[in-house]
């Protein structure tokens, strides 16, 4: 138990470095290769912060625990869009671009009702993470493409050099503090609910998603504190995107995934969040503070919910 704890507050101090060094640097990085800073959080901080899921999905499936790795998608889409916004919105209202809105919440909608559709049979084969794969190589392409300008207006105060290989190289360090800092956590947090004999989608719907959704937090955190809010959502969104098509599309092509404890109830709260996000964000493109109450009590309550079914 003692060296739990140990875990714990040594994974959240890593978490919090790392999520200063990737907010800094993300946000330089995009003005260096003159991309918006929502295509950073879509595609870089995306990619990295889905990175703890994608390990721990992999892991779970190649060790027969293929309910943890969709518990852990799942779970984690959940509270990437109430907890983790939830809490961003707290700190500071997040001011969203009417292109998020067009663009990226719809995928986000669609893919959550492919998920949803692909697992009705309760499994999720080796042709649907193909399906899932190929649907990943369409989107990362029109992102890309669509999300290149020519310049940024000022260059950001954001990071302690200009030299872009140290930028870089810096960046991706912050990034691989930040995993293992959730690594850390994750790894206490699942010992102590196996003692308990809690089930393995349960697990993986609360504490492993929510583990492995800390780097999201983290990184929404810092950056609400410093005011960036595309960098927040385009993340936010980006990951859950992610998740679905690049992790689960991995994972169930390396093994197929069998759910148990994971009721169509979870499939269905995960789409009506990511439905919901267009009433809360075409609210003067606005996540306001109290949108981002109201998302953080409804995970509470889900939350209580699971370990009481």
């Amino acid at each position: 138990m003692l060296l739990n704890i140990l875990y714990t507050f040594a994974g959240i101090f890593l978490l919090y470095i790392g999520a200063e060094v990737l907010v800094r640097g993300s946000v330089a990085l995009s003005w260096k290769f003159r991309v918006t800073t929502m295509l950073t959080g879509l595609i870089v901080v995306g990619f990295g912060t889905s990175s703890p899921e994608l390990f721990v999905s992999l892991q779970a499936t190649l060790q027969g625990s293929g309910e943890i790795a969709a518990g852990n998608i799942i779970g984690s889409n959940i509270s990437n869009l109430a907890l983790v916004m939830g809490l961003a919105a707290l700190v500071f209202p997040l001011h969203a671009s009417a292109q998020l809105l067009i663009r990226e919440v719809p995928v986000m909608i669609a893919v959550s009702v492919l998920l949803t559709l692909l697992l009705l049979g309760g499994v999720l084969g080796r042709m649907e993470g193909i399906i899932l794969l190929f649907a990943l190589m369409i989107y990362l392409f029109i992102t890309i493409r669509s999300n290149l300008k020519p310049a940024f207006a000022e260059e950001p105060k954001a990071f302690f050099t200009k030299n872009t290989p140290l930028l870089i190289v810096v960046t991706l360090a912050g990034l691989a503090v930040l995993i293992t800092g959730a690594s850390l956590m994750v790894s206490g947090a699942s010992g102590i609910a196996r003692d308990l004999d809690i089930g393995e989608g349960i697990i993986g719907l609360t504490v492993v998603a929510i583990g492995t959704s800390l780097p999201e937090l983290a990184t929404a955190i810092v950056a609400a504190v410093r005011k960036q809010s595309d960098l927040i959502l385009g993340a936010l969104i980006g990951s859950n995107i992610l998740n679905i098509l690049f992790v689960l599309g991995v994972t169930a092509t390396v093994r197929p995934i069998v759910l148990v404890d994971i009721m169509d109830l979870d499939l269905l709260l995960m789409t009506l969040l990511a439905i919901l996000m267009v009433p809360v964000i075409r609210t003067g493109y606005v996540v306001s503070r109290l949108e981002g109450g109201l998302l953080f009590a409804g995970y509470m309550v889900y939350i209580v919910w699971l370990f009481m079914r």
